[in-house]
C-alpha cells in the first residue's frame, strides 16, 4: 500500500518533466542544433558603407551613390531636403539623387541606416548648376537659309554652347563633349586619317564658348538632326535639334570666273568670231564638274569634265553668231550653278574685206589675133565691183610689138581685142602670150592669159 501511494504522487511530476523536455527541444530548432535567430552571432553581415563617401554634385544633374553591406532595406535621410531631396527607403544598392536648385555651395549630409540599425553617411557639396543654354546654337552657310534649313547637304556649319557659372561668369578651359545623336552628319576633327567623327571633345575659350564644325555629306537627304553637348566635369548636358535640307542649288557652294558676259567680236560687220577662245574656272562643291551649253553647235568645249576645284574649261568659237549662250555647270553631288556666266558672238565694226577676184575664163586662145579682132570676153566677180585692167606682154613681145591687145572693163565684163587698124599707128596682128591684170579695191589682183598664134 505505501508503494502505491508513492507511484500516484510521482505521476504528475513525471508528466511535467516530459513536457519541459519537449519544449526545450523545440526551442533548439527541432532538436537539430540549427539556430533560427537572424541576429545570432553566427550570421555574417558586412559593414554598411556608401560610395563615394564625399562628393560634389550640381543642381539638376543626377548623381549616383552605391550602398553596400548591412541589412536591407535602407533608410535614407538628407540633412537638407531642399538641396538634396531623397527617397526615404532604398531597396537595392543604387541610390540616384538629383540635387535641387541652390544659389551657392551647400554642404549636405546624406545618412544611411539599415534594418539592423547600423548607420553610415556621405558628405555632399551641392553646387549651383552650370548655366548651359536652352539649346545648341547651329550656324550654317547664310545662303542655305533660302532653303528653310539650318544646314544643307554638302555644306558645313558651326555648333556652339556657352558655359556660365554662378552669377553668369564664363567658365574657361572646361572640356565639352559634342556627340552626334541622330542624323546624317559628322563633327570635324584634327585626328590623322579621321577628318570626321561622331564624338569630339573641345575646351571652352575665355568667354566660356565651346564650338565644333559640323560636316554634312553631299548625299544627306532632308531630315531633322540631333546633337548633344556635355560638360565633362559636371555631366550637365544640353540637346539641340536642327534641320538639314537636300540642296541642289549650287549658287552658295559653286563659283565660276569670269562672271557676267564674255563677248566675242567678229573681224568686220559681215562676220562673227571664229577660232577665238575663253577659259572659265570652277571652284567649290564636289568635283568633277560637268559642262553643257544651250548652243552646242556654236562653240567647241575642251577640258570637260573639269576634274578638280580651280580647274577650267575652254570654249572656242566657230564663226556662228549667237547671244545669250549659257552653261549648265553641275558638280558630282548634282548641284547646279543657277546663275552661270554667259557668252555672245557678234559682228565686228570694221568694213568687210572684199571677196577675192575670180576671172572666168582665166585664159583665152583665139584662132587669130588680127587688127580690130575681138578676141573674147572675161567675166570678173569679187572685189568691190569696180575693176581696173592692164595688158602686158608675157613672152616674146615688147609693148606694141605686133600690135598690142586692148582690154576694156564694163562692170564685171572685160572685153579683150586687138588694136583697130584705124588707130595711129594702125594696129597689126598680135602674136605670143599676153597677160590681162585685173584689180579691184584692196582685193588681191589676178590675171588672165591670152595666147595669140
Amino acid at each position: 500500500m505505501p508503494g502505491y501511494r508513492m507511484t500516484t504522487w510521482l505521476r504528475p511530476f513525471m508528466m511535467l518533466a516530459a513536457i519541459a523536455a519537449v519544449l526545450s527541444l523545440a526551442a533548439c530548432g527541432g532538436g537539430n542544433g540549427a539556430p533560427n535567430n537572424q541576429f545570432d552571432s553566427g550570421h555574417v553581415v558586412t559593414p554598411l558603407a556608401i560610395t563615394p563617401a564625399s562628393a560634389t554634385a550640381y543642381s539638376g544633374t543626377p548623381f549616383t551613390f552605391v550602398v553596400t553591406g548591412g541589412t536591407q532595406p535602407y533608410t535614407v535621410i538628407s540633412s537638407d531636403q531642399a538641396a538634396l531631396p531623397v527617397v526615404g527607403t532604398l531597396n537595392g544598392n543604387t541610390l540616384v539623387v538629383v540635387p535641387g536648385s541652390v544659389g551657392a555651395d551647400t554642404a549636405v549630409t546624406l545618412s544611411i541606416r539599415d534594418a539592423a540599425g547600423l548607420t553610415t553617411s556621405a558628405a555632399v557639396n551641392v553646387r549651383p548648376a552650370l548655366l548651359l543654354p536652352a539649346s545648341i546654337t547651329i550656324t550654317g552657310n547664310p545662303n542655305c537659309g533660302n532653303a528653310g534649313a539650318d544646314l544643307c547637304s554638302g555644306q558645313d556649319g558651326l555648333a556652339s554652347v556657352q558655359l556660365l557659372g554662378p552669377a553668369g561668369a564664363p567658365l574657361a578651359g572646361r572640356p565639352v563633349r559634342f556627340d552626334v545623336i541622330q542624323g546624317d552628319f559628322g563633327i570635324s576633327s584634327t585626328q590623322p586619317g579621321q577628318p570626321v567623327l561622331s564624338s569630339v571633345t573641345v575646351n571652352s575659350d575665355q568667354n566660356g564658348n565651346a564650338a565644333v564644325r559640323l560636316v554634312v555629306p553631299v548625299s544627306a537627304p532632308t531630315q531633322v538632326a540631333t546633337l548633344r553637348a556635355t560638360d565633362v566635369t559636371s555631366g550637365s548636358s544640353v540637346v539641340g535639334q536642327f534641320t538639314i535640307a537636300q540642296f541642289i542649288n549650287g549658287n552658295s557652294v559653286l563659283s565660276v570666273i569670269p562672271t557676267g558676259t564674255t563677248t566675242f567680236t567678229g573681224p568686220d560687220t559681215a562676220h562673227c568670231s571664229s577660232g577665238a577662245s575663253a577659259t572659265f574656272y570652277v571652284f567649290g562643291g564636289s568635283p568633277p564638274y560637268t559642262i553643257a551649253t544651250n548652243f552646242p553647235q556654236a562653240v567647241s568645249i575642251t577640258g570637260n569634265p573639269v576634274l578638280r576645284s580651280g580647274g577650267g574649261f575652254t570654249i572656242t568659237t566657230n564663226g556662228v553668231c549667237f547671244t545669250g549662250l549659257t552653261f549648265a555647270i553641275t558638280d558630282a553631288a548634282g548641284r547646279t550653278l543657277l546663275t552661270p556666266p554667259t557668252a555672245d558672238n557678234v559682228f565686228g565694226t570694221a568694213a568687210p574685206a572684199p571677196a577675192p577676184i575670180v576671172l572666168t575664163p582665166s585664159s583665152l586662145s583665139p584662132l587669130r589675133c588680127d587688127p580690130s579682132d575681138q578676141l573674147g570676153q572675161i567675166l570678173a566677180t569679187g572685189g568691190t565691183g569696180t575693176y581696173t585692167v592692164a595688158v602686158v606682154p608675157s613672152t616674146g613681145n615688147a609693148p606694141g610689138s605686133g600690135g598690142p591687145l586692148l582690154a576694156n572693163a564694163n562692170a564685171g565684163s572685160i572685153t579683150v581685142s586687138v588694136q583697130p587698124v584705124t588707130a595711129t599707128p594702125p594696129g597689126q596682128a598680135a602674136t605670143g602670150d599676153w597677160v590681162i591684170n585685173v584689180s579691184s579695191g584692196s582685193a588681191v589682183p589676178v590675171a588672165a592669159v591670152v595666147h595669140c598664134p
